[in-house]
């Protein structure tokens, strides 16, 4: 193995394993660190992934999100509920666990993951006694607290011919990580935590010192736990951390024990939750979880889920009053368009002047729509928007219109959006046309039908009426 040092494998290990993985972690940071980051934008993003989609509404469906068991059909309606931070990290999890994880991970892996899982658990709890708005940060921090070296056995070239990294004698290991390595497992986790800006508590954390911070503090306490767990609760090793876990707590020896046994067993559903079904029997838990989760391939063409239309339908009025923002019930319609009725691409574009600029868009590549949806409605332009605003209400712009009227699509409008078949609605506010829904199923989508409109129609009069309500005074 011809790859030595520090820069040379955090490099490989990017490069290898992970490509996309970075691009998305840099969107999730800029969005959620920026200080007019808002519910939409996140939500575009993670809805851009169906099987990121499906795991986020999985968790923020779980005893440890969801506390009033009311069902969430929303990523927008999870993302108020959890906030914007916690969604993050739940994505960031999510994203670091789908890229590493194969059919067939490694043994040695799939340890590795389940001690994180364990211990971000555990880290978690521990945070939230302290400090209820740590916990997502600090679940992160400990489930990726091994990341060099989870990154390192999910490597293709990469065998498991050396008994020595394995070994639990930590000089033994840390003379075979600089025979293989040239450096140590922990210098490539701190140097992926700073490419991906993955948090100051996971740095910190790999190196702690007196000073460090209560975050910092559960974070190796929880990673000291699962360690500790594997040799049984009644060891002398989980006596010994047990004491860091009472000065932080200041619980009493016997109320600790249970707590961190309980988070043991709460950390097997928290893999589960995630997907990692296979690292559920690693977790040392007092009971054991052997429910595998069906994994279902992300299919590009979406389908309609009547079920899920009603649910979020539903979900839009109980949102309008409890008068939620107006962005984020337009977020939600939009989803119930996309993932409810199966409409691939999907736009709210909003009436300025002689101008229709997209303001919310989901779908495959719609990522630039903001920027470059933008349509002349003005009184010498023609084309499906201005014939769509000027009639009002809904229409379906079919291939027999498409073919017969060749003004519908100009040139400005066909490099952005094709021309394929489409709906329009148009937003009115009393007698002031606002704004305008588009769908359409774009070219590997099939043909729109007539259950498909009224589906749309019935979304689009939702929205109508939220905005209506909301812009009243209360």
């Amino acid at each position: 193995m011809s790859t030595k040092g520090l820069s040379a494998w955090a490099t490989k290990l990017r490069s290898q394993n992970m490509p996309v993985l970075g691009d998305v972690i840099a969107e999730l940071n800029k969005i959620t660190g920026s200080d007019d980051a808002d519910v939409n934008q996140l939500a575009e993003v993670i809805l851009r992934d169906p099987h990121l989609t499906t795991h986020v509404l999985r968790i923020a469906n779980s005893v440890q999100y969801n506390y009033s068991k009311v069902l969430i059909n929303t990523v927008s309606r999870a993302i108020v509920l959890i906030g914007l931070k916690g969604v993050r990290a739940m994505c960031i999890s999510l994203l670091v666990m789908d890229s590493l994880l194969t059919d067939q991970p490694k043994e040695r892996l799939l340890a590795l993951v389940a001690q994180g899982f364990h211990a971000a658990t555990q880290a978690r709890n521990l945070a939230q006694r302290i400090d209820d708005k740590a916990g997502e940060e600090v679940f992160v921090a400990a489930l990726l607290f091994n990341l060099g070296e989870m990154a390192f056995w999910a490597s293709e070239d990469v065998v498991a011919d050396n008994a020595n990294l394995l070994s639990d004698d930590a000089k033994v290991r840390r003379s075979a990580m600089e025979e293989v390595l040239g450096t140590s497992f922990k210098a490539i986790t701190r140097e992926l935590a700073k490419h991906w800006k993955l948090g100051d508590t996971l740095e910190q954390a790999l190196y702690p010192t007196h000073h460090s911070s209560l975050k910092v503090k559960a974070v190796v306490a929880g990673e000291r736990l699962s360690r500790a767990a594997l040799y049984g609760w009644e060891s002398p090793q989980v006596r010994k951390v047990l004491k860091e876990v009472i000065e932080y707590t200041g619980q009493a020896e016997d109320e600790a024990l249970e707590m961190v046994r309980q988070g043991a067993d709460q950390a097997a559903q928290v893999a589960l939750n995630y997907g990692v079904a296979q690292a559920c029997p690693l977790i040392p838990s007092s009971t054991r979880l052997h429910t595998e989760l069906p994994k279902t391939p992300a299919s590009r063409i979406l389908k309609g889920d009547p079920k899920l239309q009603l649910s979020i339908l539903r979900e839009l009025g109980t949102a309008t009053q409890d008068r939620l923002d107006v962005n984020t019930i337009f977020q939600m319609v939009l989803e119930g368009m996309h993932r409810g009725i199966g409409l691939e691409r999907v736009c709210l574009a909003f009436i300025d002047r002689h101008k229709l600029k997209a303001k919310y868009a989901l779908g495959d590549s719609t990522e630039h729509w903001r920027s470059r949806f933008v349509f002349d409605i003005g009184p010498y332009s023609e084309n499906l928007f201005t014939k769509a605003i000027q009639t009002g209400g809904a229409h379906w712009f079919n291939s027999e219109e498409i073919t017969r009227d060749s003004s519908l699509y100009s040139a400005e409008i066909i490099p952005i959006l094709g021309r394929f078949p489409a709906f329009t609605s148009v937003l009115q506010l009393d007698q002031r046309k606002v704004a305008l829904f588009y769908a359409d199923r774009w070219s590997f989508g099939g043909k729109l039908d007539e259950d498909q409109f009224e589906s749309f129609k019935h979304f689009a009069s939702q929205a109508e009426y939220s905005l209506r309500v909301l812009t009243k005074k209360p």
